[in-house]
């Protein structure tokens, strides 16, 4: 009798077989769910008629149906034989393996089991030559976008990348980058093992092992080899692809059976027990890639770990330890070579956004990912005010080894950094935010700061607010290294000002005599410093210098005009730099005060406790003077001429303004302080940009570039590769009109001026009554400035059209006040939902214009007052359209006029971006102002703004009663929205 046994899926199989189990003299047995059937399972499963030990059972009858309830999907056995005779047989989990074919044949009334096919979620696209996994079916522009993306990286070449917000940007850029690294990873990945297979000629028989080194994941053997390996038989095997050849082991991967398996040799009859346990591998370490030449210690045969049980065969187990130790070094290889993706945002908000769409990816717990933040936000101590200033100095005084105790154990007085090791890749989520990571913190009493610096080390995707890759200082402490990585800026259509001001420094006399003062303090301490004594007293020198320079200078300021509260000196930076030389402080000292400077800022972070005293703003301090003076005098004075140095007295006037709710606003007494401080503002953004050019590619993206040709002038960079496609919205979910009239006819212009009237107020009034009206739920309203919503609100009180407005809707203003900011933002949200709804008034350029998501109910309408042009009183900006004066012919620059539009409609397509942000919303855009009119005046907006604005100019009377008027729109979406409902 040959009977053989197919174990199930359980981890236990009853090893006593019951007699009334076997179907004939030439059969399969098949457990059941149960680890063994007994005759009721036959009975249920058959006919009426088929008795347990019953003399003439229907043995074929009650096979079938045996076959048919645990294989319900299962083919005929004659196709089963065709597979079989044809050698087209596949691998059958957790069968037990006949010794020969001949056997199958014999066994082959039995169907072929259903294997189910792993679908990898969501949808694959070919694009560039690299697969890329969307979890939707991705729209045509998202694909225009991966296609750039990936051709990016692969030619190391820059990228702009304009696309409207909703069409699922982020999600393209993250599947795309993200695509292309795991392709880059299994390409090295097989380098390395073409390489491994010439060492060791014995790893090409061992199918499967190829792919298994080649997979840079840290995941067990048992995890990667999807079939057995050495020693496992499946029952479709050929002869002699179960014999065990001269080294040991057959040509497919087998695996050694655990030590309760067994085989019988000596009988017909193979029983296997229970299901086969795959060996565990040991724990497999990561690589740093701040240590690209850490190279592992690779077990040979013979030598390796061991594994497996102690029956299998020696140089089963070393060869199973050599594949492993291969695959160490694989991952370890591919680690350190695989560029890093570093994802910039503005602020933490829009990362958190960024790190849901990541986390919605295939490649989510694939790619390694970390998020960096200031001490600010992810220190979790409280600050003692009694003792330290900020959290920057509290946590260099506390994370310093205890004077007391075994240094050796690198103990501090701060028990969150201690325990920083407790937060890492492997007890986080695969996708966490800095609120995930901070709540992680707080529950493992574990520094979520340090512990994300370390996993950045290591992580294959980075998030951080983009000015950590723009700013040299910020960049350098965080130890952000950019060379041959990829750098992809999100929301950068304000790059070119991030820029500027990331060159720009600014310091007061009051700064300087702080910083006096407290490294006298430290030079008074000569018994225990005498190493710090020399870099000391040279920084001691410098910052005196600086202040007899302020002293010098400030005669210049006597005559000068008061402007917006400052009085202003500026010089032409070659006799800027002059007045340092008189000081003693120019590029003849600049050297030695480079060398101080780099060994006291570097003592400061290293070891606090022998500066005592020291603050973070003296480092500060030290840190700006050095970046600004190096800037000016790098390469011979190179970008000497981008610099325009300001001597400012500032008479400061503090308002605070309500955060919540205008009804709460209070406003704080006016108080004038003297200030005098030095601006040395970069007018060219080419300087910090100069510094990304390291890395692989450089992506820029937003809803907002236009005019892409200033950023090629302004930037001085290449940008070969660009794309803007359309937006996703249809046409009849979004209206986009213009208001150029006041209810009683008159042009209504909203220029700085007309703004200001009472007139050009109260009809802005009814437009806006207008609006809440008509529209469900939110409205966002953006003026120029905050001075504008001041004198808005201040008139509106005065005429009751601030009550007649709180009676449609709720009623918010943006905060000038960080922390009060999502405090108005959750209300808003709240009232918003409701069906009263609510109204909040921003700014231009500020926090609620920038990137933050108001779908669906939360901006039904977005209300737009005037063209938002810089202030071309404020200093910076004046210098800056004098230097682009000068610049337009040699350096392409813009001239004054046309670099003011791009500014303007930059902040006000940013803004109108706020409407609609997904291809299911829908919403209207009102453009309060005449000069929308012209044509002029809308070849600036955005492509889909424009095209969907075309000849839709109102008035206000045609606003409510022409067949395209903002209410009729309303009153059809809300039509529809009932329908759906």
């Amino acid at each position: 009798m040959s009977t053989y046994e197919i174990s199930d899926d359980e981890d236990t199989f009853e090893e006593a077989l019951n007699s009334n189990q076997y179907i004939s003299e030439s059969s399969i047995m098949i457990s059941s769910d149960d680890n063994s059937m007994d005759a009721s399972n036959l009975k249920d499963s058959d006919s009426s008629d088929c008795e347990v030990n019953h003399p003439n059972v229907n043995l074929k009858k009650t096979r079938s149906a045996v076959i048919k309830r645990l294989f319900p999907f299962s083919t005929n056995k004659n196709n089963l034989k065709n597979d079989v005779n044809n050698g087209n047989v596949q691998k059958v989990a957790h069968m037990n393996p006949p010794k020969h074919v001949d056997d199958i044949k014999n066994a082959a009334s039995v169907s072929k089991p259903f294997i189910p096919v792993e679908k990898t979620p969501g949808v694959n696209k070919m694009i560039g030559g690299v697969l890329v996994n969307m979890p939707v079916e991705p729209y045509g522009c998202q694909l225009a976008l991966m296609s750039k993306v990936i051709t990016a990286i692969k030619t190391s070449q820059n990228c702009l990348l304009e696309s409207p917000t909703g069409t699922g940007k982020t999600l393209a850029l993250l599947c795309s980058a993200l695509a292309w690294q795991r392709s880059e990873k299994n390409r090295i990945g097989q380098i390395q093992v073409e390489s491994y297979f010439s060492d060791y000629p014995e790893l090409k028989k061992m199918e499967g092992a190829a792919n298994y080194i080649a997979t840079p994941s840290k995941v067990s053997p048992e995890k990667k080899f999807e079939r057995p390996v050495f020693g496992e038989k499946s029952i479709y095997d050929k002869p002699e692809t179960n014999e065990v050849n001269s080294i040991g082991y057959g040509s497919k991967r087998q695996e050694p059976l655990r030590e309760d398996s067994q085989d019988s040799p000596d009988s017909s009859l193979v029983t296997i027990h229970a299901k086969r346990q795959r060996l565990k591998s040991s724990e497999i370490g990561e690589c740093s890639k701040s240590s690209p030449s850490v190279t592992p210690v690779i077990s040979t045969p013979g030598k390796g770990t061991n594994t497996g049980n102690p029956e299998t065969p020696q140089h089963v187990r070393s060869l199973y330890s050599l594949v492993e130790s291969l695959q160490l070094r694989t991952s370890m290889i591919v680690d350190c070579s695989v560029p890093t993706i570093y994802y910039g945002a503005r602020t933490h908000k829009q990362i958190q956004q960024v790190i849901k769409e990541f986390k919605r990816t295939a490649y989510c717990g694939e790619a390694a990912m970390s998020i960096l933040s200031s001490r600010e936000y992810s220190c979790i101590r409280e600050l003692d005010r009694s003792q330290w200033g900020n959290k920057n100095d509290m946590c260099r005084g506390c994370i310093k080894v205890k004077n007391s105790g075994d240094k050796s154990k690198g103990e501090t007085n701060c028990a969150y950094y201690n325990n920083r090791t407790a937060l890492n890749h492997r007890t986080l989520p695969p996708a966490f935010d800095l609120e995930d990571l901070v709540n992680a913190g707080v529950e493992k009493t574990a520094c979520p700061y340090y512990a994300a610096k370390h996993m950045a080390s290591n992580a294959h995707i980075v998030f951080c607010p983009y000015n950590y890759l723009i700013e040299p200082s910020i960049r350098s402490s965080m130890q952000i290294e950019l060379e041959n990585n990829i750098v992809i800026i999100d929301e950068a259509h304000n790059i070119e000002d991030i820029c500027r001001d990331a060159a720009s420094i600014t310091f007061s006399r009051d700064d300087i005599l702080a910083a006096i003062v407290e490294l006298e303090k430290v030079s008074a301490h000569r018994y225990s410093n005498n190493d710090a004594l020399f870099y000391i007293d040279q920084l001691l020198k410098t910052l005196k210098s600086w202040d007899y320079w302020f002293a010098n200078h400030l005669q210049l300021l006597a005559d000068k005009p008061v402007v917006n509260n400052e009085v202003v000196h500026t010089w032409q930076a070659e006799h800027f730099v002059q007045t340092l030389d008189n000081h003693s402080i120019g590029q003849k000292q600049f050297a030695g005060f480079q060398t101080s400077a780099d060994t006291f800022c570097q003592r400061l972070r290293d070891d606090h406790r022998t500066l005592p005293g020291v603050t973070q703003a003296t480092g500060t301090l030290v840190e700006s003077i050095l970046m600004g003076l190096g800037y000016l005098f790098r390469s011979s004075g190179k970008y000497l001429d981008d610099f325009t140095p300001a001597l400012v007295k500032t008479v400061a006037m503090n308002s605070s303004y309500g955060a919540k709710h205008w009804r709460r606003s209070q406003y704080a007494q006016n108080v004038e302080k003297e200030k005098l401080e030095l601006r040395l503002m970069c007018m060219n953004p080419a300087v910090i940009f100069e510094d990304l050019k390291v890395a692989r590619c450089v992506v820029l993206a937003s809803g907002t570039l236009t005019p892409l040709i200033s950023l090629y002038s302004e930037l001085a960079t290449e940008f070969p590769l660009k794309v803007s496609p359309g937006h996703v919205i249809p046409k009849d979910r979004v209206w986009v009109g213009s208001l150029g009239s006041c209810s009683r006819g008159r042009e209504l212009q909203c220029r700085s001026n007309d703004t200001s009237q009472p007139a050009v107020q109260d009809a802005l009034a009814d437009a806006i009554l207008l609006v809440c009206r008509v529209t469900p739920n939110g409205v966002l309203c953006f003026v120029p400035s905050y001075k504008v919503m001041d004198s808005l609100v201040k008139r509106w009180t005065e005429t009751g059209i601030w009550n007649e407005l709180d009676q449609l809707k709720h009623v918010f203003t943006e905060s000038r006040n960080v922390r009060d900011h999502n405090d108005v933002m959750d209300d808003y949200y709240k009232y918003a939902a409701t069906t009263k709804g609510a109204i909040l008034f921003a700014v231009f350029r500020g926090k609620v214009s920038e990137g933050m998501d108001f779908k669906d109910h939360q901006a039904r309408a977005v209300v737009t007052i005037g063209i938002p042009y810089p202030n071309t009183y404020d200093m910076a900006v004046k210098a800056k359209l004098m230097y682009n004066d000068k610049y337009t012919k040699e350096r392409g620059l813009l001239p004054r006029s046309d670099w003011l539009l791009v500014q303007a409609y930059r902040a006000l397509n940013q803004a109108v971006g706020r409407c609609v942000r997904h291809r299911a919303d829908w919403g209207a855009v009102l453009l309060i102002d005449a000069r929308f009119r012209q044509p002029c005046y809308t070849k600036h907006l955005s492509g889909w703004v424009r095209n969907l604005l075309g000849n839709n100019h109102h008035t206000f009377n045609s606003l409510v009663n022409s067949p395209n008027s903002l209410e009729s729109f309303m009153q059809y979406m809300k039509i529809s929205e009932s329908e759906k409902a």
